[in-house]
């Protein structure tokens, strides 16, 4: 389970003071699948920052799968992130030009040293999950946004990541698109893992089971979804 507890996190400046979020209390339960929306400047990928140990808070506590974090050194987060096995789902899917989709989820194995036959299999696995295994050797500049945000889950998901975090994944995608990619993240929280995703669409939003809304960096309003 995830738990944050009167979290702020204020970035200064030699002349300016900015309260990206504010007093925060938040739980979220194992296999949940939860959405962020609220305006722009609101909080919410500061909010996914911390979630995903990127970002430290300035103050309060959060408990990541049992331990709080909140203080640990920068080294002690990478060794978490990489031990615990956190995905990371971006609007702009951040893909790398001159590797094909095999490679570019292959990278996110590479980094955490996993042997290269344990690599060929996994990728196999994830890329037939996506629907992408007969794009495995194309390039990002082949594929059209709905299939390279694919390839952006299924880097995310191939480290089989207890945590899943995804900042307006459709946001650059047509509806059908959107639509897809919406289906391969339900079926991720259906299949055990903990996702987390920032949106400004509330019919996407709906597909989530709890929406939680930001304003000038406190949570005004949350909701479950209707059963």
């Amino acid at each position: 389970m995830l738990k944050l507890e009167n979290i702020a996190k204020v970035y200064r400046t030699t002349e300016v003071q900015t309260q990206a979020l504010d007093s925060i209390s938040l739980e979220i339960p194992p296999n949940q699948f939860l959405a962020i929306m609220g305006p722009s400047g609101c909080g919410k990928s500061t909010l996914l920052n911390v979630l995903g140990l990127i970002d430290q808070p300035t103050s309060g506590h959060y408990w990541f799968f049992g331990e709080d974090v909140a203080k640990y050194t920068e080294e002690k987060l990478t060794a978490l992130r990489r031990s615990v096995g956190i995905g990371f789902v971006f609007q702009s899917f951040n893909l790398i030009d001159d590797l094909n989709v095999a490679e570019n989820v292959e990278v996110a194995l590479i980094y955490r040293n996993v042997a290269a036959s344990e690599r060929k299999r996994r990728i196999e696995k994830v890329l037939e999950r996506v629907g992408l295994s007969h794009r495995a050797k194309h390039m990002p500049q082949q594929l059209s946004g709905g299939q390279q945000q694919r390839v952006a889950v299924a880097r995310a998901l191939v480290c089989e990541p207890k945590l899943i975090l995804a900042d307006e994944p459709t946001g650059n995608l047509d509806s059908a698109n959107g639509e897809a990619v919406m289906e391969l993240l339900q079926q991720v929280a259906a299949g055990g893992t903990t996702v987390v995703m920032v949106t400004h669409s509330e019919a996407f939003a709906e597909r989530a089971q709890r929406t939680i809304h930001l304003l000038d960096g406190r949570v005004v309003e949350a909701e479950l979804a209707a059963a």
